[in-house]
This record gives structure tokens, C-alpha cells and sequence, in this order.
């Protein structure tokens, strides 16, 4: 990552700021956005939520290293689109975390003097961009495809690959059925149900509380025959 690199190390102190957070901490409010910075994640992890209708937060993204924060900040005419009230969103650390707020013009300039050097920042954010949108594509599509897509994209987040076996991933307590049906967009129990049917697939190799484990290839392989299909 660039901001490993000597030359970011001696631009920090002028341009960027480190900002720490305890596990809990709400670290960011689209609400209470400072138009200036733009805020990469350090370390850590972190959700994204937004309120429902009945005033409930709701998990919509997981954020790791290397994922910018608030990229609707890089919009250069923020008076013709602003977050509507309806959509606001804050962000909460699941693990301590660090952030570090970069000056947007600062980060604008480089990008254009050394564009390959900050393009992976935006391939990240193209990426996420990606998967949500697909997430909408295939809302109407069966919950247990649904699911299976979330299982997915927590996975490129959180995942953590067995020791024992490279197509085994652990998943993190947090990944609770409540957070999957929130990220899936999906009721409770239909989620619990295409829990049990991906087990019977054994997609989902183990599912206990402190021991979650998904079988990628199985995982994969799954998506793509249903998406071709």
C-alpha cells in the first residue's frame, strides 16, 4: 500500500491525520461530513449502517484496510448532489480502528500528477460499488441466492482461510443470520431457511456460534451456475 512507503510516511505529518477509534465507537456521520478530508481506513474494521423505517440501524457494507470512508466527499460540485436525509449513514468500528483523513486536495493532485499509484484506492471503491449494485440486480431473485452472495462478499471482507484446508474460510462472530438478512436484504426467517439449505449443499460447512465456516469452492461454484443460469 502506498501509504507504507517513505514518501507518504514524510507527507503524513503536513497532509494526513491519524484518528483513532475503540471498538463501538461510531466513527464517521455522513450528517457531519467535512467536505474537505476524505477519510482512509487504516486498520481495523467497520459498518456501515443506515436507518430503516422504523428507525432501527441496519448493516449494509463491512469496511477493511484500504477502503476509502466517505468517497462521495471527491464530488468537486457538491451543491448539485447531496445525501438525501432518507439515506444518511454512519459508520461504527467493529475492532479498533484507525483512520487517516487525508486533504481531498491534496489527494486530487497526486492523483492526477501519479495516477497509478492512487488508482487502487478507486478499484477498491469501483469493486464495492460493484457488488452492491449486483445485490440490487439479484433482489428479486430467491433468498438463498441472496445469501449465498452476502456469504460472498463477507468473505472478500472478513474471511479467514483455514490452515488446514484453502477452500474453508472462517467468518467472524459479528455474521450473526440478523447481519446476513441485512446485508442480503432478506426477511429472518427466510435467511435462516437458505442458511439450512446451503448447509444441505454443504456450502456452509459448519455454522455454530463461534465457529462459522464456508466452503469457497463449493461457495463459488454455486454463484456461478445460478448467475449463468
Amino acid at each position: 500500500m502506498f501509504y507504507e512507503t517513505s514518501e507518504f510516511k514524510e507527507w503524513r505529518s503536513v497532509f494526513w491525520n491519524a484518528t483513532r477509534y475503540e471498538a463501538g465507537q461510531i466513527c464517521y456521520k455522513s450528517s457531519e461530513a467535512n467536505d474537505d478530508k476524505v477519510l482512509l481506513v487504516r486498520q481495523g474494521t467497520l459498518l456501515v449502517q443506515v436507518d430503516n423505517r422504523r428507525g432501527e440501524k441496519v448493516n449494509t457494507e463491512i469496511l477493511v484496510e484500504g477502503e476509502l470512508l466517505n468517497i462521495e466527499t471527491l464530488i468537486d460540485q457538491s451543491s448539485i448532489w447531496e445525501i438525501p436525509n432518507f439515506i444518511q449513514y454512519q459508520v461504527f468500528a467493529l475492532t479498533p480502528v484507525t483512520l487517516y483523513e487525508v486533504e481531498k486536495e491534496f489527494l486530487l493532485s497526486h492523483l492526477y500528477v501519479e495516477p497509478r499509484k492512487y488508482h487502487h484506492l478507486f478499484e477498491r471503491s469501483i469493486m464495492q460499488l460493484i457488488h452492491i449494485s449486483f445485490s440490487n440486480f439479484i433482489s428479486i431473485q430467491g433468498t438463498r441466492l441472496k445469501v449465498a452472495w452476502a456469504l460472498f462478499r463477507i468473505i472478500g471482507k472478513v474471511g479467514v482461510v483455514s490452515s488446514q484446508d484453502p477452500e474453508l474460510v472462517f467468518i467472524p462472530p459479528f455474521v450473526t443470520q440478523t447481519f446476513i438478512a441485512q446485508l442480503s436484504n432478506s426477511g429472518k426467517a427466510r435467511t435462516n431457511e437458505a442458511i439450512k439449505e446451503l448447509s444441505e449443499l454443504d456450502i456452509i460447512a459448519r455454522w455454530k456460534p463461534k465457529c462459522r465456516l464456508i466452503h469457497l469452492g463449493h461457495l463459488t461454484r454455486y454463484l456461478k451456475q445460478e448467475i449463468g443460469d
